[in-house]
């Protein structure tokens, strides 16, 4: 038995995932790092592990770097080597059903449709564990919860995402101190919005589209577009922009100004698997091996993080036939391997 805490924070690793909705519990880890001035991280257990003191305790400070939905095989491995109780343990994770501003912190429970925590329940073999669940909210209209997951905040959003990030930091301080029931009465709630109200670019966009239905190859109304669909939050609108740019640009031959298009849709939505094939069948063409290799491993993060490993590991191979050398790449592909032979 030993007298730390482990603290585990959920997301996906790589630079593609930093500032995703899904990553906000490797955000709060990152809060408590640079506010108690843990030591540099070490590999370990399949996780980036930071050993310290919060407030006098001794902590392990922990991100999986399996990928969220196999993220009980590092916290299964990180209790037993540290040989900790699960009743010092605590993980932080994001949550479609809670509002975004919104904490809520539990003893136990089921895990909610979240796949790390099915993991960890998996793994560990009970629900019986704290957590901080970090309201993200659902995404409007037909947006799959997938897509929604995988994007970043914007606007008012965003810096309410940091507030919350804070207020979990002081969570999970208020945790290790006075307890569970404490933390519960202080911090379950929501913290308050910006108060600055949501623009009205109702008139600004039905100018734009005007325009466009004026001007249909002239891409000037559909930039406009683009950018008021996205500063309205409008997803889909925004999207479908990108691609109409994406076909403006390719009949006026600029191939270069249509893969831009393309990408700023599949920023939007990975799920936009086909095009994303496309850009890097594209990109190839246009003799740009660098950001075709780019285009496959975006495409076998985001085939792996939804758990089609075949698809991912399909994807890595185009990726390695292009530079066989490719670290990221390389290391993608052990990681498959591991994960699809189990």
């Amino acid at each position: 038995m030993t007298d730390r805490y482990l603290i585990v924070g959920l997301g996906n690793p790589g630079r593609d995932y930093e500032k995703t909705r899904h990553n906000v519990g490797f955000w709060v880890i990152d809060e408590l790092v640079t506010r108690h001035a843990l030591v540099t991280p070490t590999k370990e257990r399949k996780a980036l592990v930071y050993d310290g003191n919060i407030n006098g305790m001794r902590v392990i400070v922990a991100k999986p770097q399996t990928y969220m939905n196999l993220s009980g095989e590092s916290v299964r491995a990180l209790l037993d080597f540290y040989k900790i109780p699960l009743e010092r343990f605590i993980v932080v994770h994001d949550d479609l059903d809670i509002p975004l501003g919104t904490l809520r912190l539990r003893k136990d429970g089921s895990a909610g449709g979240q796949n790390g925590i099915k993991n960890i329940i998996l793994h560990t073999g009970t629900q019986s564990f704290a957590r901080v669940r970090f309201g993200i909210g659902r995404p409007a209209g037909k947006m799959q919860a997938r897509d929604y997951v995988l994007q970043a905040f914007s606007g008012d959003d965003a810096i309410l995402s940091e507030q919350v990030t804070g207020k979990c930091a002081d969570a999970i301080e208020t945790w290790l101190k006075e307890g569970m029931e404490v933390a519960m009465t202080q911090f379950n709630g929501g913290i308050q919005a910006p108060k600055d109200p949501k623009p009205d670019l109702s008139q600004e966009i039905a100018i734009a589209q005007r325009a466009h239905e004026l001007s249909p190859y002239d891409v000037k109304p559909l930039e406009t577009l683009a950018r008021l669909y996205k500063k309205n939050r409008q997803l889909d609108e925004t999207i479908a922009s990108h691609l109409k740019l994406a076909e403006l640009y390719e009949k006026l031959d600029k191939r270069r100004q249509m893969l831009a298009e393309w990408d700023n849709a599949v920023k939007i939505r990975p799920s936009l698997v086909e095009l994303q094939i496309k850009i890097a069948h594209e990109n190839e063409a246009q003799d740009d091996p660098k950001r075709a290799t780019q285009a496959w491993l975006r495409l076998a993060e985001h085939h792996s993080d939804t758990g089609n490993l075949d698809g991912a590991m399909r994807a890595v191979l185009e990726a390695l036939r292009i530079n066989p050398q490719h670290p990221r790449a390389q290391e993608l592909r052990e990681n498959l391997q591991k994960r699809i032979t189990g």
